[in-house]
């Protein structure tokens, strides 16, 4: 009887031990899941929907990071915005504190001027702080800008650019985060700078919600355009 029950007794080790192993080994994929709607109703027929997906990998020295979002409002049953954004990023740290990187972004909008703009950036980055509840980057780097614009009658932009950016990133509680992300691409020809303000706070096991405002400022803009583009969203996030 005794015989006959080592192989189960060895197979009930072995699931432990890679049980044991599994719970050990780091995460190496994260991501979240952001949707927002609001409707208005009433003498004003307004609606808004934003999704949003992040996905990050993490696997020392290398870090990947991707996003894409989209964004759609209506009022009176005629579209008033609708724009859709995507960028990948590629990190090496060469350094505990530094590290180099490389950006690629599309951004799609109907109501500004634009058909499309794409950047591509490469530089250098410096993690200021990398603490439990606090983090700090500071980046720079040059890169290339194209945007074709809607007006045929208008010349596309290409340049060179000079990309800045700073992120900081803050749990302030057990569940709540604070991030505030400002950049700047410089060219000769105009100049675009963002700033991404958000707070997320943890509702139940990995459900959040989250409160954002982002402004997009180009300094040189197709006529009839306005030079901020600002938004305020209230999401539900789903983070894995």
């Amino acid at each position: 009887m005794t015989f006959k029950l080592l192989p189960l007794a060895f197979a009930l080790a072995s699931a432990s031990t890679f049980a044991a192993e599994a719970v050990d080994q780091p995460k190496i994929w994260s991501g979240d899941v952001e949707f927002g709607y609001t409707n208005l109703s009433g003498n004003t027929e307004e609606s808004t929907t934003v999704g949003k997906f992040n996905l990050l990998r993490e696997s020392a020295p290398w870090k990947f990071a991707a996003h894409v979002e989209g964004l759609a409002s209506e009022k009176d049953e005629e579209r008033t915005a609708e724009k859709y954004s995507a960028f990948t990023r590629l990190e090496y740290n060469f350094t505990a504190k530094n590290y180099v990187f490389g950006r690629v972004s599309y951004e799609e909008d109907k109501f500004n001027g634009y058909e499309n703009q794409y950047t591509a950036t490469s530089g250098l980055g410096w993690n200021v702080y990398d603490l439990d509840t606090f983090d700090w980057d500071l980046e720079g780097g040059v890169g290339y800008r194209a945007g074709k614009l809607e007006d045929p009658l208008l010349e596309d932009e290409e340049e060179t650019i000079v990309r800045l950016s700073t992120l900081v990133d803050w749990k302030f509680s057990e569940t709540g985060t604070f991030t505030q992300l400002l950049s700047t691409e410089i060219g000769d020809e105009n100049t675009i700078s963002y700033s991404k303000t958000a707070i997320k706070v943890q509702v139940i096991g990995q459900v959040s919600l989250k409160l954002s405002y982002n402004i997009k400022y180009t300094e040189e803009v197709p006529d009839g355009t306005e030079h901020a583009d600002k938004e305020t969203v209230v999401s539900v996030t789903y983070s894995f």
